[in-house]
């Protein structure tokens, strides 16, 4: 997702305050400019200019506020190939030269004030005292204009650097364009059809290379601008005053405190103008397109501006929560009217929040971020708890107050550049707050019906499931977080006591029994973070590789754990009338993301439980792994998680892929063999993949069969459901119409005994009961046919086989068979022939090529194996999954 990043610097005026020391500098010529990341250029602004005042001044001083500093506004929106293109440097050199201009129109006036008291027939002590103060202030102002040159030099420097970059990419389009290729608005090659795969791909990689150090460029270039606007406005904050202006680079947390503590109360007083000016103050952006990139892959940075990060530290302090979430809550209205400066805006808050409070980025030689360096009353929302709210002076008004203010800063964190990870405190803490808000829910769907109390608005339900989710979604950003929140290691100290909330014990199983059972609207999405990294580090080396195989191992006894018999056997773990493993079952069925992220985790981990012989799950050496340990499981404990990761089509047909591409790859490497001996590589390394093939057969077969079971169970039950329905309405109608009939006549021939009129009354009924309304039949389940797979099976491998042939150049064109026919191998269109379609002649000369070349007895014996697998693993009756699911059957 691209997110729009900030703005930029604004001129410092300052509310109820002279602007002492701003000079008149030309405002920028209107430019469109459009972007793809969080980068920062010139914004399409109309050009204001205000004329400088050139006359001599009376005292010392430069022009006041009536000749405000104007810097140039940069927003940051999607850098679109077609508005980049359009870009005018020189319109921002330009700019460039009228600031250098009116810089030295400044020193002017302040040199002719020097000079006029130099020159003045005038002695004395009050001379002295007077021209002294001249003097200082003309070394005040030289400081400053000093200050404005360095603008001027980072500028022409970056600018500079912005245009060379962007030339390059250019470059790397008019390459792709040179062969006839399409570059779209997005930099997106996309010519699929008259330029082969892997000439678009390098072409591609070239344009998002060049593209990435360009956008970089401009970032940097944004930021750097951004940071010496700081320095002047500290500078001319200063001049005059009893301060040195060669002290502006110290002055960066009285900003903002100052801007903090403004923005708190004209948020108070809904003073929009106020919260404009503020906004236009604040340094953006914080972060370059390089160090948001860094913190996305979990990197520290050290490059943080000093003035930049005090700047932040003591803004947030001051605006505290109230004045965070009201500045967002005003923002976000101006976004949804269609202003991107807004959403910039918004996104620069959101890196602000998450780069003060990380404690892997600093300034260089300065300290790191920290979650303390958030404002305590929104670290007491963060890390508060739904029963702090509970009590003589609090209840549910207040507590669906700050669930929708937890709820509004998920939302606003979630604006933040893709990616940028939160530090470990912050992300704890924004994981426990997720689970505490799920939680909530779930005892009020448990013990109300699902109902909330009253106090509670209309659609606040929809709100707190939303913000859970992107709290959720914020943490599991930091994969070292994902491994404390589900392990309980390596947590960070409990935050301290506060006026607003109360640390409690964190328990890793209640955190993952609520987070993976509770049903999320997103369908497990932001959840399913919590297994994804294990997949995407459990190959790397180092502390990352070591974590993630560790939960690898730990996984069978999170979703799966099992308790022994009394006569010995292993079972999964009961869970009152059912198993914790079948609960586990039902809720990868409520969230299929889970499902999605475990079948990622075992395709790529597919080494951990290959074999059949690791008797535990467990962490083992292994000079292999680039952690030098690997995770191994138990084949029964991989079997429960291969049937967890099955609950979704994403995770069955992904499982499935990376089985395939395993196998194609070892059977590649095989046909490879420098001794031309296939056969020994296949019956050393590949002795296991028939098992594996069988085992995750299984487990997707028995995954659907699961699923169609519950599907026919509701059916049954629904209908059954009708058919009671209908007898109770039966029985209804008849008690007020055959049990309060009156007999006809009296005597006679027309007379009906009571006693026969009630068999008849009965007997009639019920033939009509029965006609109009028939007791189901129970509909059963159809079971997979075992042989049907293996016949399957059997092509599938020799398919796999016929393939890596082709590709490696070792496949003939064609074959014999016993007659003497000639057999394809290749098809008319010059691929390998489908075996599927094969006929029985020609399977026996395709038979005969794979004896040839020493592969008829691999097939053979992994279509054996791979039947033994199948007949004893797949479920074909009522009572086996149930069996699987909780170690007991019910019906025999």
């Amino acid at each position: 997702m691209c997110v729009p990043l900030r703005t930029v610097w604004q001129p410092p005026s300052r509310t109820g305050k002279a602007a002492r020391g701003q000079v008149s500098l030309p405002q920028s010529p209107k430019q469109q400019s459009s972007l793809r990341a969080p980068i920062c250029v010139p914004r399409s602004d109309t050009a204001r200019s205000q004329p400088s005042a050139r006359s001599v001044p009376t005292n010392s001083r430069p022009p006041t506020s009536s000749s405000r500093m104007h810097w140039p506004r940069w927003t940051c929106t999607m850098l679109k190939r077609s508005q980049v293109d359009a870009w005018n440097f020189e319109a921002v050199r330009e700019w460039i030269r009228r600031t250098s201009s009116s810089r030295q129109d400044l020193m002017e006036h302040a040199d002719s004030t020097r000079n006029y008291f130099r020159d003045v027939e005038w002695q004395g002590s009050a001379y002295s005292a007077a021209y002294d103060r001249v003097a200082q202030d003309h070394d005040q102002i030289r400081k400053l204009s000093g200050e404005v040159e360095e603008l001027e030099q980072i500028a022409f420097q970056h600018i500079s650097d912005v245009e060379a970059h962007l030339r390059v990419v250019q470059g790397r389009v008019a390459d792709a364009q040179a062969l006839g290729m399409v570059v779209d608005d997005a930099w997106k090659v996309m010519d699929y059809e008259n330029v082969d795969p892997d000439t678009r791909k390098a072409h591609q990689d070239l344009i998002n290379a060049a593209f990435w150090s360009f956008e970089d460029s401009v970032s940097r270039a944004a930021q750097r601008i951004a940071e010496q606007a700081v320095e002047i406005r500290s500078a001319g904050d200063l001049l005059g005053s009893s301060l040195d202006v060669a002290d502006a680079d110290s002055q960066a947390a009285r900003f903002g405190s100052e801007d903090g503590k403004a923005l708190a109360d004209a948020v108070a007083k809904g003073d929009q103008a106020a919260v404009d000016r503020i906004l236009a103050q604040m340094p953006q952006p914080i972060l370059s397109q390089y160090e948001m990139d860094a913190l996305a892959n979990g990197t520290g940075i050290d490059t943080l501006p000093a003035s930049t990060q005090d700047y932040y530290r003591s803004f947030f302090q001051q605006a505290g929560k109230e004045g965070i979430l009201g500045l967002n809550e005003q923002l976000l209205a101006k976004e949804r009217a269609g202003d991107p400066l807004a959403a910039a805006q918004r996104t620069n808050l959101a890196n602000s929040i998450l780069a003060i409070s990380n404690e892997k980025v600093s300034s260089p030689n300065g300290p790191n971020g920290s979650y303390q360096n958030l404002p305590a009353d929104l670290r007491g929302m963060i890390s508060g708890r739904s029963e702090d709210f509970i009590g003589a002076y609090t209840g549910p008004p207040e507590l669906a107050e700050n669930f929708r203010d937890l709820s509004a800063f998920g939302e606003l964190l979630g604006q933040s550049h893709p990616g940028i990870e939160p530090g470990k405190e912050l992300g704890v803490e924004l994981g426990r707050q997720a689970a505490d808000m799920a939680d909530y829910l779930d005892d009020v769907d448990k013990n109300f019906n699902g109902n909330l109390p009253t106090g509670f608005d209309e659609g606040d339900r929809e709100t707190i499931e939303s913000g859970a989710a992107s709290l959720l979604d914020i943490a599991t950003r930091n994969d070292e977080v994902n491994y404390s929140l589900l392990t309980g290691n390596d947590m960070p100290e409990v935050p301290a006591v506060g006026e607003e909330y109360k640390p409690s014990r964190f328990d890793p199983n209640e955190f993952r029994n609520t987070i993976f059972h509770h049903e999320w609207s997103d369908d497990g999405a932001a959840a399913s973070n919590l297994l994804e990294w294990v997949a995407d580090d459990s190959g790397k080396p180092g502390e990352e590789g070591l974590r993630a195989n560790q939960v690898l191992s730990q996984l069978p006894d999170y979703f799966a754990p099992t308790e022994l018999t009394e006569d010995g056997q292993r079972i999964p773990k009961s869970d009152g009338d059912s198993s914790v493993f079948e609960s586990n079952v039902q809720a990868f069925n409520a969230n299929p993301k889970l499902a999605d992220a475990l079948a990622h985790v075992m395709g790529t981990n597919i080494p951990s439980y290959e074999s059949p012989l690791h008797d535990e799950s467990t962490v083992k050496p292994d000079p292999d792994a680039p952690s030098g340990q690997r995770a191994v499981l138990e084949t029964t404990d991989a079997n429960r998680l291969l049937f967890l990761a099955s609950q979704s089509e994403a995770g069955r047909l992904l499982l499935e892929t990376s089985r395939q591409e395993y196998e194609a790859d070892l059977i590649a490497r095989a046909l490879a063999d420098e001794r031309g001996d296939p056969a020994r590589i296949l019956e050393t390394q590949g002795n296991n993949l028939a098992q594996l093939d069988g085992r995750i057969t299984n487990a997707i077969t028995n995954a659907l069969t699961y699923q169609n079971e519950q599907k026919l169970a509701e059916h049954n039950n629904a209908q059954q459901e009708t058919y009671e329905n209908r007898q109770k309405a039966g029985e209804i109608v008849k008690s007020l119409t055959l049990d309060n009939m009156e007999i006809p006549g009296k005597g006679g021939p027309g007379m009906i005994g009571n006693a026969v009129f009630d068999v008849i009354k009965d007997q009639g009924y019920e033939a009509a009961m029965n006609k109009w309304n028939p007791e189901p039949t129970t509909e059963t389940m159809p079971y997979p046919d075992p042989e049907k797979i293996t016949y399957d099976t059997g092509n599938s491998i020799r398919q796999q086989i016929v393939d890596s042939l082709f590709q490696q150049g070792q496949l003939p064109e064609y074959g014999f068979d016993r007659s003497g026919n000639r057999v394809d191998f290749v098809d008319e269109e010059g691929r390998p022939v489908d075996i599927r379609n094969v006929t029985s002649t020609s399977e026996e000369a395709l038979n005969e090529m794979l004896r040839e070349r020493g592969l008829i007895d691999f097939v053979n014996r992994y279509a054996a194996q791979h039947t033994t697998e199948i007949l004893a693993g797949l479920a074909q009756e009522e009572d086996d999954l149930e069996r699987f699911l909780t170690g007991k059957a019910t019906t025999k």
